[in-house]
């Protein structure tokens, strides 16, 4: 038994000889092969250098062109406050939580018209005010900038004229603006006369340097008399003008108008519409406000003035923008800021409310308070 169990077949001899003689090839082979491992490496170094080389100077060009770009993009420049971009505030270090509070501000009708109005924009540091201060043009330093940048117009061409028989296109030729030249014949159109060459300063929008400059070429054809009443015939005490006509500011018609020495069909008509905008005289002075009235006529006549009670209030917590921006002292910007800060914070109660209209100028709040309703 013991003799099978260490017996092996001839298959079984054949193949433990072929696996002895496989390990001692194995074992032995690799003493007579070549010691790769002993070769040099290859050295990718170079590669690597060139590679790193080529990604910095990329990184550097465009690094380069951002701050070029942000450069000229960013860079300090003077501009309006009331058409500022986000650029424009970066510019001048402005934190990106105040650049959208300002353009907020101004995107719901609010309006910077002074400094003070930046002074009392509570979203900006102490720091930012005097960063943005130097940069900033209000309404007429912004239009003379822009003046600067517009191309050259025609020399004007000044000649003789008539005030009272001017056209559009002659005011123009003399230097005279499209909108003060269309300011000016539509007095005329209405009624409106010269009747002495310094009272052409009362066009609307006429320049002190126009005026200066047009002034010794008005030729006024006829006598300068004055077509009012003389100055013996002035009343000077309400005693005076017992036995004069005596008008009601807000109740009377236009034809009771004219019965006022220097009131006549076009004055009449002017203050009479100048009222109903309003919705009555708050004061017999807002009578000297009617448009091209002459200061001396007004003072001639203020003693047959009597007051009344204003004859219409705006309902400024109904009222919509367009109804609001109807009255004389109220621009659709004032309008819209109104309405908006009422959608916002809910009915204004007393006039006091308007103090948190930071943008609404305080003569504009002075002249409007008399004529709200808050029911």
């Amino acid at each position: 038994m013991d003799n099978h169990f260490f017996y092996f077949s001839k298959g079984e001899r054949i193949g433990i000889i072929v696996l002895i003689t496989l390990c001692v090839v194995l074992f032995i082979l690799p003493g007579f092969l070549p010691d790769r491992s002993q070769h040099d490496p290859v050295d990718f170094s170079s590669f690597v250098e060139e590679v790193s080389k080529r990604g910095n100077a990329f990184v550097s060009e465009k690094e380069s062109a951002i701050a070029q770009n942000n450069d000229a993009t960013l860079s300090p420049h003077v501009f309006d406050p009331n058409k500022a971009t986000q650029e424009d505030l970066q510019a001048l270090g402005v934190s990106a939580g105040s650049i959208r509070s300002w353009l907020s501000y101004v995107r719901k009708g609010g309006a910077f018209k002074s400094w003070q109005d930046v002074e009392k924009f509570r979203a900006l540091s102490e720091q930012e005010r005097s960063a943005l201060k130097p940069y900033l043009a209000f309404g007429k330093e912004t239009d003379a900038a822009d003046q600067q940048d517009a191309p050259p117009t025609a020399a004007p061409i000044m000649q003789t004229f008539n005030p009272n028989d001017v056209s559009k296109n002659t005011l123009q030729i003399m230097g005279i603006s499209e909108k003060v030249a269309h300011n000016w014949t539509r007095f005329l159109a209405s009624g409106g006369r010269f009747r002495k060459p310094e009272e052409i300063q009362k066009v609307y929008g006429l320049s002190t340097t126009d005026f200066e400059r047009l002034l010794p070429y008005v030729e006024l054809p006829e006598a300068a008399n004055d077509a009012f009443a003389s100055a013996d015939d002035t009343p000077r005490t309400y005693e005076d003008v017992s036995s004069k006509v005596i008008i009601d500011i807000n109740q009377a018609s236009a034809a009771e108008w004219q019965e006022l020495r220097g009131i006549g069909p076009a004055f009449s008509k002017r203050i009479v519409n100048f009222r109903d905008k309003l919705g009555g005289f708050q004061s017999v002075q807002q009578v000297s406000e009617t448009y091209g009235l002459p200061d001396s006529v007004f003072q001639k006549i203020s003693l047959q003035l009597r007051p009344s009670p204003i004859l219409r209030k705006l309902k400024i917590n109904t009222a919509t923008v367009e109804e609001l921006a109807t009255h004389p002292y109220l621009r659709f910007s004032d309008a819209r800021m109104i309405v908006n800060y009422r959608e916002e914070h809910g009915a204004y109660a007393t006039t006091a409310d308007l103090d948190k209209l930071y943008g609404l100028e305080e003569q504009t709040k002075q002249k409007i308070k008399p004529y709200l309703s808050f029911e």
